[in-house]
């Protein structure tokens, strides 16, 4: 397989994703070449995270950098450890344009509009003809560093709402000079890039592309057919189709669990016959099954793999059976990755808590009898890590293994979740884990070298006068969901806001009530705003925050707001989810052995928490 005259030794490529892993400077570090190393080995390229062209273009202050000669030396080690593994090394090329990072110091904006992203933003300066004869050396100086770095390929990033697409997209693009207009002048810039890139390095060039950016008045496949083909006549030697923009349609752009899957191998498939290049398709290909509809379907030449190898470096290894053992799920959450580089903590995984463990596993010495009680992910997570490193596990779970995240994949869009419960469980099983159903008391513990305590935790209700019966979280399961009733969602949290969307989806009237000043609290950003706007759109849901809750009187419920008395009649059924606490029901002064308390046990938290707490526990065994 190759692109232009670069040979693959397979039809697999890393998709370009964001790490957070630099440390200000711009520059390779040690973390950048393990996590790499750790995912080549059964690629046929990689495609590291985007490389800012001025250190003023930054989309993140944890970027790596190309904007300098200063980076060749890093990122001649970078392509070595690539290389050293097979693979092939493709350096993405990405200018911002107007979507650079307004909170960092000394970013300039610019675009082929003087508008500001709708969805927050600065606001661009529209670029001039110096502005884009300097946007073009950008390009240039970059892709000539990339190959003096020993990149083989050069990839343009022409799609995602960046740059180039804020010049090619009609809804955006406002100019009305030769620059704007017609779909020749709009695509003029992008040509003009690969026509500078092209005529200052040797190495094959491929673009990636918005197949669609999914919004009304922006670019369509039909457009995006007749760019990759001009592109094509002008030296491109490769067509990479993702979808979305990073301003208006973020969940096409991350590919979330909200969108459909599929809609990107599709749109690559119908560029397929149109082109004499190699064309990639990437977005939510995680699974075995994935994979199997993409090759038989003749989708794509390439497949470029993303978060799949965040969550399980060993993704292609597995599939191709290099590598023995089931894939660990990319869940389309974005928790652990998008939610970690926002936080600055760096690139993560729900799923996958080695991402930033770079010592990695090893094998214990010992081999001890531990004991874990509590089978939910947190409990999951220790046994199977314990077992791996060669401890004998044993584990307690009266109820159903994946405790309160057995919930968490019935709000309407959620269900991938389930997949992450179906892993835990199926390792358990594979690994032949004893598993004991019934509840442990400190006295089963006596004869164990280790005891892990993981047993969650529960609800807290607010003690509201007048309030008897209500639901928790349960509610949404099928035997207790409710239909065309008036229901009150008490807790605007994370739970409490998916609760409202799932009640107002089976055509339930809902008032969703908080005490604090906004509702979401700490979603991450993308599916905060997701549900918050799907709520609002529905005429069928009352959100109310401020409201302290005073009392209820059978079906009227009496509340204040900022001074405000208010007063609802005629509410059939009552939810309350406003947080939980900590249950250990096991006194540790009791215990004869060492133990370790994690998860929701020690402290409540997110999913992606508890699974690292379990990892932890038992790599400290």
């Amino acid at each position: 397989m190759k692109v232009g005259d670069i040979e693959f030794k397979n039809e697999f490529v890393m998709a370009p994703v964001k790490t957070g892993y630099n440390e200000g400077n711009g520059r390779v570090t040690e973390r950048h070449l393990e996590f790499y190393d750790r995912r080549a080995s059964h690629l046929g390229g990689i495609i590291p995270e985007p490389f800012y062209l001025d250190r003023g273009l930054r989309e993140l202050p944890t970027q790596m950098g190309i904007d300098s000669d200063d980076r060749l030396d890093g990122l001649r080690e970078l392509t070595g450890v690539i290389h050293q593994n097979g693979a092939n090394a493709i350096a993405h090329l990405n200018h911002p344009g107007r979507m650079a990072n307004p909170k960092i110091d000394g970013n300039f904006f610019v675009s082929s509009t003087d508008k500001a992203c709708e969805n927050g933003g600065a606001t661009p300066k529209k670029m001039a003809q110096e502005d884009i004869k300097e946007a073009k050396s950008l390009f240039r100086d970059a892709a000539v560093r990339a190959e003096k770095a020993g990149f083989d390929l050069i990839e343009l990033q022409f799609g995602h709402g960046y740059l180039v697409a804020q010049f090619l997209s009609p809804k955006v693009n406002d100019r009305d000079d030769n620059y704007g207009g017609s779909f020749v002048n709009r695509s003029r810039f992008g040509v003009e890039v690969l026509r500078e890139v092209d005529a200052a390095v040797d190495v094959p060039i491929q673009i990636r592309v918005s197949g669609d950016e999914m919004i009304d008045g922006g670019i369509k496949l039909a457009e995006t057919k007749k760019f990759a083909r001009e592109l094509v006549e002008n030296g491109a030697e490769g067509i990479h189709v993702s979808a979305g923009t990073v301003c208006t349609t973020p969940p096409w752009y991350f590919q979330h669990m909200f969108t459909p899957k599929g809609k990107t191998w599709e749109m690559a498939k119908s560029l397929k016959p149109q082109l004499p290049v190699p064309v990639t398709t990437v977005g939510r290909i995680n699974s075995r099954k994935d994979v199997d509809r993409i090759k038989e379907a003749e989708m794509a030449d390439f497949l470029a793999i993303g978060r799949g190898l965040v969550a399980d470096p060993d993704f292609v290894g597995k599939y191709t059976g290099k590598v023995e053992g089931r894939i660990r799920p990319c869940l389309a959450c974005s928790d652990g990755c998008l939610g970690g580089v926002k936080s600055g903590s760096g690139l993560g995984c729900l799923m996958n808590p080695e991402v930033r463990d770079f010592e990695g596993l090893d094998s214990s010495e010992t081999a001890k009898d531990v004991v874990v009680v509590g089978g939910g992910l947190a409990g999951m997570s220790a046994a199977r890590t314990l077992d791996e490193r060669g401890h004998n596990a044993t584990l307690y779970e009266k109820d159903e293994l994946g405790g309160v995240f057995n919930l968490a994949h019935l709000p309407p869009g959620k269900d991938p979740l389930q997949r992450g419960i179906d892993y835990f469980v199926e390792e358990i099983k594979a690994r032949e884990i004893d598993t004991i159903k019934d509840k442990a008391e400190a006295d089963d513990l006596k004869d164990y070298d280790h005891a892990v305590i993981a047993t969650g935790a529960r609800p807290v209700f607010p003690n509201i006068d007048g309030l008897e019966d209500y639901l928790w979280a349960e509610v949404l399961q099928e035997e207790n969901m409710p239909e065309e009733k008036k229901v009150m969602v008490i807790g605007g949290g994370l739970v409490g806001v998916e609760t409202a969307k799932a009640l107002a989806h089976n055509e339930n009237r809902v008032i969703l009530v908080e005490l604090l000043p906004e509702v979401g609290g700490n979603m991450i950003g993308l599916e905060k705003a997701q549900l918050l706007k799907s709520l609002k759109n529905r005429d069928n849901v009352e959100i109310t925050t401020e409201t302290d809750i005073k009392r209820v009187e059978d079906n009227e419920v009496f509340a204040s707001r900022a001074g405000e008395e208010l007063h609802w009649e005629g509410v059939e059924e009552f939810v309350i989810v406003t947080g939980m606490e900590s249950h250990n029901p096991i006194d540790q002064s009791e215990l004869s052995v060492p133990s370790t308390v994690i998860g929701d046990a020690k402290e409540p938290a997110k999913a992606e928490d508890a699974i690292e707490s379990g990892y932890e526990a038992a790599k400290q065994i």
